[in-house]
């Protein structure tokens, strides 16, 4: 799958773009993809600061930290990242002056977390600040998190429908290649000659040949309906 850059930019730095920039990092361990992660501000309040303490705590309930300091959206940002995601609809916006005001003319990588709702969808996403209570947050945190995964399945992932063989004959047909001279009467984590444990079936990987293959002309990943469904349990 292709690595990607993104930056996460809203007024301060210190609430909603922390928070994503988490969330995406949590993600990325989750489905293994490793994009470069980072959030930034339109504004220099918060610069060197840590994230507001109402958002470390959110994501302290989640099981999650950030090492976050923040820090001032450059123009330099445009051209290293190859996507940069407003948190909202009016810092879109402000972010588009600002830089038309330092003469960068191509942002067409700037994007809208909201526009990545649910079934393709746009969500107007909490806009956070020192000022919201606590339960602003903690919704704040839901919907960002699921803005995140329709973005990682709307750049990365294709679920479409195949018709597959038995996962039973798929499993049997692996574990017949990889122990060519197993006994039939053997179970699957008896010892081989060499006292070398044969794996068993249950930990085996399902295999799928047709989700080895990448869509054409794309750089997405190609899953059948049940990958998909497990990629999508890990999100």
């Amino acid at each position: 799958m292709t690595f990607k850059k993104l930056l996460f930019v809203c007024m301060g730095n210190s609430c909603s773009s922390p928070m994503a920039e988490t969330i995406m990092q949590n993600l990325m361990v989750k489905t293994s993809l490793y994009w470069e992660v980072d959030s930034a501000a339109l504004r220099t309040w918060n610069i060197g600061r840590r994230p507001h303490k109402r958002c470390l705590r959110v994501l302290r309930e989640h099981g999650l930290r950030s090492d976050h300091f923040c820090r001032l959206l450059t123009v330099q940002d445009f051209y290293y990242f190859d996507y940069i995601i407003t948190m909202n609809e009016h810092i879109y916006k402000e972010l588009l002056l600002w830089a038309d005001a330092n003469h960068i003319s191509n942002t067409s990588n700037v994007l809208m977390l909201g526009s990545y709702g649910k079934n393709g969808k746009t969500v107007s996403v909490i806009d956070l600040s020192p000022a919201r209570k606590l339960k602003a947050f903690r919704n704040a945190y839901y919907q960002i998190k699921e803005c995140c995964k329709q973005l990682i399945l709307g750049e990365q992932v294709s679920i479409v429908r195949y018709d597959l063989p038995s996962t039973d004959d798929d499993n049997e047909q692996v574990y017949e290649t990889i122990n060519p001279h197993r006994d039939s009467s053997e179970s699957p984590d008896s010892m081989n000659a060499d006292g070398q444990q044969y794996p068993s079936k249950s930990s085996l990987i399902e295999p799928c040949s047709v989700c080895s293959i990448s869509a054409p002309m794309s750089n997405k990943k190609k899953l059948c309906q049940k990958c998909g469904q497990k990629f999508l349990a890990k999100l």
